[in-house]
């Protein structure tokens, strides 16, 4: 394990980013209560572990590739995540934790939508319909969690990528508001297209643009 996490620190040394992300399959209507593999799981695990010189590419750190479905898979046991390294890396502790200082760890939501998706027997689920949603669209309840998902990987601690920092209700604001955060997401107004790994879906985008339409409520 040890040598798993010295391969994994001098990889964050590297810029934050990510190979091109693998065709999603379609979007199908999902039963509430069902985990979205490809608007939750599939980013969080990009943005926190599939960075350059960690679990990806010819030559991914511990032999372990995270940056497609398959290889994601080959790391769980559906229907018992605490028989799966995958989640039962997420709670190890001093030298063994992932992903490693000085990054942040998951937050305890996360490490739960991640159980819960294994438990459900860890499927390629490609949700439709979040957009058609009459719910209002908050920050606590729409947007922190896909930030938590697509961005903080990058955009966090004490040197966040660009020097945008995404892990609070302010700095979110303040990323819209003085650092195009709209525009980067949608790659509009010559803005480099964000997440580096791809864009984020079209309904993840009309989101975002729908919450600061309405104010940014928190």
């Amino acid at each position: 394990m040890k040598k798993f996490i010295a391969s994994l620190s001098l990889g964050l040394l590297a810029s934050c980013t990510h190979l091109p992300p693998v065709p999603d399959p379609e979007p199908q209507p999902c039963d509430p209560g069902i985990v979205d593999f490809t608007n939750e799981i599939y980013p969080m695990i990009q943005s926190n572990c599939a960075m350059s010189g960690c679990h990806v590419g010819p030559y991914p750190a511990d032999g372990l590739d995270l940056s497609t479905y398959a290889g994601i898979r080959d790391e769980v046991k559906p229907g018992n995540p605490n028989d799966s390294k995958l989640y039962e890396v997420l709670f190890e502790t001093g030298d063994d934790l992932m992903p490693p200082p000085p990054m942040a760890a998951l937050s305890s939501a996360q490490k739960e939508r991640i159980r819960l998706w294994i438990v459900q027997g860890a499927k390629e689920t490609n949700c439709a319909g979040a957009c058609d949603s009459t719910s209002a669209t908050t920050y606590s309840a729409v947007i922190a969690p896909m930030i938590q998902a697509n961005c903080l990987g990058c955009h966090q601690g004490a040197a966040p990528s660009g020097g945008v920092s995404l892990g609070t209700y302010a700095q979110t604001v303040n990323a819209v508001n003085a650092s195009g955060l709209v525009d980067a997401l949608s790659g509009s107004n010559g803005r480099a297209q964000m997440p580096p790994a791809g864009a984020m879906s079209a309904c993840n985008v009309a989101l975002l643009q729908r919450w600061v339409r309405s104010g940014m409520p928190q």
